[in-house]
């Protein structure tokens, strides 16, 4: 029995690491990973309703960047427009945001504001935030993996 886990992420480097220390993590089901590198190919992952977790960056480029294509506008609250296109569509997986930075955007939205909007509006979805900083992001991420997991296992 395998759970595969979207991560939807443009920066290489953290996906690695969060790619390697899930990988480590001693969890009841086997782990597959799926990866998205834009807010277009997040979504139509999504759409098609690839995975049972998601792991979200919020800030996105609009496509994939690529050797002929620098990925569009930069969406500082990507991850935020994702979660509003799934609850549109009533796609209820959880979500993790994990993100580096502490305000998004021209008005600069702190991620504490963003918090309590995320509790309001995507109660179902979503699961919390991870701030990826040193090494402190491990434990939380783990710990809510671990929430979320044993959840399904009592609903399964």
């Amino acid at each position: 029995n395998s759970m595969k886990i979207l991560i939807i992420e443009d920066n290489k480097n953290k996906m690695l690491c969060l790619k390697e220390f899930i990988a480590k993590m001693d969890l009841s089901e086997k782990v597959e990973f799926e990866e998205a590198n834009s807010f277009t190919s997040g979504i139509r992952k999504i759409n098609n309703k690839i995975g049972e977790i998601i792991i979200l960056d919020m800030s996105l480029p609009t496509y994939d960047i690529t050797h002929w294509e620098n990925g569009g506008d930069k969406k500082p609250v990507a991850g935020k427009e994702i979660m509003k296109r799934m609850i549109h569509r009533n796609i209820l997986i959880p979500v993790i945001i994990v993100t580096q930075f502490e305000t998004f955007g021209e008005n600069r939205i702190t991620l504490d504001i963003l918090n309590k909007e995320f509790e309001n509006e995507f109660k179902k979805e979503w699961k919390g935030r991870i701030f990826y900083e040193g090494d402190e992001w491990k434990e939380g991420l783990e710990q809510l993996l671990r929430e979320i997991i044993r959840k399904r296992e009592k609903n399964d």
